[in-house]
């Protein structure tokens, strides 16, 4: 029902569906292995073979087979990935990238705070993707709640296997998957998603003053995407949600309120609008004619026409939504 602009294009849906299996079938390597060392395993050899075997799917089968399971925040967490990762692919075809940028400088800079933070956000960015260039989302990605939720429901389908393959009682189970599944969750790393990570470097950085338009423009020239949200959030008083969805929206003025918010100089936003729109809507005419309507009501527009613009958005992502949800059902009980 939504308009095609703003629809998953195929591309998108590929990268969601290999985002999710990848995730599932690493938790699930990960908890076969765990349940294989386990003493309390039931001792039925077709069994441990089964979890043995590398080429024998058992978690993703069984999510295709009984449905994936509701997690609107983890679909949330998959739609932003693929779509920044179409975003930063286009971008690196469509801008200069940037050699030796200050955020690689700011790993040596003098605040140790700052280095360590940049350095965290070069390691976090490494993550993005795999040696084929293809999208990757890691355990580290996800939120505590989410991450719980997804090991227990991999960790249900490997018993839900035992029981329907092998016939096992599922209760002789239990001990060990729970066992192998809370050390698991205990055992998770400190590493912070990369947004975090990002703004937390931009906080700092705009605490020290260094948070100027040039570094935005280049963190937009280096493809670093996830650092370009990260400071125009800092930067306007948003969330990273929130300045996400401005800057990522196709054919909507929303990416120029934003940047016209923080008093962006004017030929520096109108590379940023021609970037962004270019990576977007790839379709580059297009994007150019957009960009220029952006660029001459961004002339025009007034410092309390931007504020009153800019008002929704400072509420948050979350308590944003939620006001949209009361309303809407508002209007369909009026109906």
């Amino acid at each position: 029902m939504q308009p095609q602009k703003i629809r998953l294009n195929e591309i998108e849906r590929i990268a969601i569906r290999r985002l999710y299996q990848n995730l599932v079938e690493n938790i699930e390597s990960e908890l076969r292995a765990r349940l294989l060392a386990r003493a309390d395993l039931p001792d039925v050899p077709e069994f441990r073979a089964s979890l043995g075997a590398a080429h024998v799917a058992i978690a993703w089968p069984a999510f295709v087979r009984t449905g994936f399971p509701e997690d609107p925040e983890l679909a949330d967490i998959l739609v932003h990935r693929a779509q920044s990762y179409g975003v930063m692919r286009n971008l690196r075809q469509n801008v200069v990238m940037a050699e030796n940028s200050r955020l690689e400088v700011l790993t040596d800079h003098g605040d140790r705070d700052i280095a360590r933070d940049a350095m965290r956000l070069l390691i976090a960015e490494s993550r993005f993707n795999d040696r084929f260039d293809d999208p990757r989302l890691g355990r580290g990605d996800l939120s505590e709640a989410a991450d719980h939720r997804l090991v227990w429901t991999v960790a249900a389908a490997l018993r839900d296997y035992g029981r329907q393959q092998h016939g096992l009682d599922g209760w002789s189970l239990d001990e060990s998957i729970i066992g192998v599944a809370t050390a698991m969750l205990a055992e998770q790393d400190d590493s912070a998603p990369a947004d975090g990570i990002a703004m937390a470097l931009a906080a700092r950085l705009d605490r020290a003053g260094l948070l100027d338009d040039a570094l935005l423009v280049e963190a937009l020239n280096s493809a670093r995407l996830t650092l370009y949200v990260a400071i125009l959030a800092v930067r306007s008083g948003t969330d990273f949600d929130t300045a996400w969805e401005m800057a990522a929206m196709p054919d909507a003025p929303s990416h120029m309120v934003l940047l016209k918010s923080i008093s962006m100089e004017r030929t520096a936003a109108s590379h940023l609008l021609v970037a962004m729109a270019r990576a977007i809507l790839l379709d580059e005419r297009e994007a150019d004619e957009v960009a220029a309507r952006w660029m001459e009501a961004y002339d025009v527009v007034s410092p309390n026409a931007v504020a009153a613009a800019m008002r929704p958005w400072r509420l948050g992502h979350i308590y944003r939504s939620a006001i949209t949800r009361f309303a809407v059902n508002a209007d369909g009980a009026a109906q």
